[in-house]
This record gives C-alpha cells, structure tokens and sequence, in this order.
C-alpha cells in the first residue's frame, strides 16, 4: 500500500449507492497498482460521513505503478451506472471503476 495526496482530485464529487461523495484528495494505491482506495466524505448529508471508496482496474493487467509518486488524475466518467476513474502517467492512462465503499 503507497499513500498519496492528489490536490487535484480533491473536491471532486462522485455520485454512488444513492449519495454523492466527495474526495478528499487522500489515495491509497494497493494491490500492486489494481486498487485504488480513495478517502471521501458523504456530501449530501449533514453528518458528512467518512468512507473509502474503492476503484478496481477496469483494463487488467494494465494498471497504475505503486512507485510512481505524484498526481495522477486525470478525470472522472461515468459509463452507464458505473462511475470511473481515470489517472495518467504519460503517455499511459489507466481507468478504474468505482465497486465498493466501506465506512470509515
């Protein structure tokens, strides 16, 4: 596991199991790079709960390097009810799909 601030993703807002989250710019990447745990907080809630949101490689094996340090987002989709995120490394982009939440 390699945690990570990512300044850029902070304040962005997905939408997932019926409430918006929105990120707070804290990354794990685990899993070898395949795993994305995102820190978020529920935003249309008064109680602003904590929660990590999980993204999995959506194009394996192609996946993020836990080595490489730094910013890496580049935008959020959604396809259908699925909710992205995708993240670069130039020249290289990775997606990975929003699958899970666990409450802090």
């Amino acid at each position: 596991m390699v945690e990570q601030r990512w300044e850029d993703i902070r304040g962005k807002q997905v939408e997932y199991n019926g409430h918006t989250w929105e990120l707070t710019g804290n990354v794990d990447v685990r899993e070898d790079g395949d795993v994305l745990a995102v820190e978020a907080k529920q935003a249309d809630d008064v109680k602003a709960e904590a929660a990590m949101l999980y993204f999995d490689n959506a194009d394996p094996p192609k996946s993020l390097n836990p080595g490489s340090e730094g910013p890496h987002f580049d935008r959020l989709e959604r396809d259908g009810d699925e909710q992205l995120l995708v993240v670069k490394k130039d020249p290289r982009r990775y997606r990975y799909r929003l699958e899970r939440l666990e409450y802090a």
